[in-house]
């Protein structure tokens, strides 16, 4: 998704990861910090211990184990939690090396882009027992999604369409099962999680295709070139299909 930049505090949290085996260990260590927004599950959330759980943290566990032995030191990926529309400003502030939570590439944000690690789209989500079968049947009616993000942006293209942003996409879908929006735009695996609760269904067209990145302040090609290297060794890992796979994710190939 594609955030808008608004300022705020990011609070450093703990991280407990699954995927890939850490790198050994070495009297040095060095840190990158990657702003994360744990409310967008699969890519990202909390469970009830409060870690940090996901495709995304997991493949940043794969990133410390690549980075380790590259370097021959210690890497550590250290998750700071944070907004979704506060990762750029603390990217541009230095506060944080990179930041990952399903951003998608937009020529307007002054920022850095990895290579794509994973295919995406911007689908519709609406109550079970909703008449609306078609994205032709989203014309003129109430559509809620992410604030600056690009469910947004393809909402804002139904002809007619009412269209509110809200921060957070668990309010979001809150507001849909209490009926005051007819459809929520989000990405097809955000889209694909809340329909297993039984509560809503999604529509088959999508109204965007997309690939996501990870991100960082413009100018740091030294960090990207890092990533790009990580990214590139975990597509040919038999962990990204196994990721894609427990999280029910688009693999690049098969977007």
């Amino acid at each position: 998704m594609k955030k808008i930049i608004k300022l705020g505090m990011a609070a450093l949290t703990a991280l407990t990861m699954v995927g890939c085996s850490s790198g050994s260990a070495s009297n040095d260590e060095k840190v990158l910090t990657v702003g994360i927004s744990p409310d967008y599950a699969p890519y990202e959330s909390e469970n009830k211990k409060g870690d940090i759980v996901g495709f995304d943290p997991d493949m940043m566990k794969c990133f410390e184990e690549y980075l380790s032995e590259e370097e021959g030191v210690t890497y550590k990926l250290e998750m700071k939690k944070m907004d979704f529309d506060n990762i750029i400003t603390q990217i541009q502030g230095d506060q944080i090396d990179v930041g990952i939570s399903g951003f998608t590439y937009d020529s307007k944000r002054k920022v850095e882009w990895s290579d794509p690690y994973l295919g995406s789209s911007q689908v519709a989500v609406v109550p079970k027992d909703s008449d609306i079968a078609s994205t032709s049947d989203l014309e003129g009616k109430s559509l809620v999604a992410q604030t600056g993000a690009t469910g947004e942006a393809a909402a804002k293209e139904v002809k007619d369409a009412k269209v509110t942003g809200l921060k957070n996409v668990q309010d979001i879908m809150n507001a849909l099962s209490a009926n005051q929006y007819d459809a929520a735009i989000v990405d097809l695996g955000v889209a694909k999680n809340y329909v297993t609760s039984g509560e809503f269904k999604m529509l088959d067209e999508s109204l965007m295709d997309e690939q996501n990145y990870i991100i960082a302040k413009k100018g740091n090609k030294d960090v990207i070139k890092k990533i790009n290297k990580c990214i590139k060794k975990f597509l040919a890992s038999d962990d990204y299909a196994k990721l894609c796979k427990k999280y029910d994710l688009s693999p690049l190939e098969t977007k």
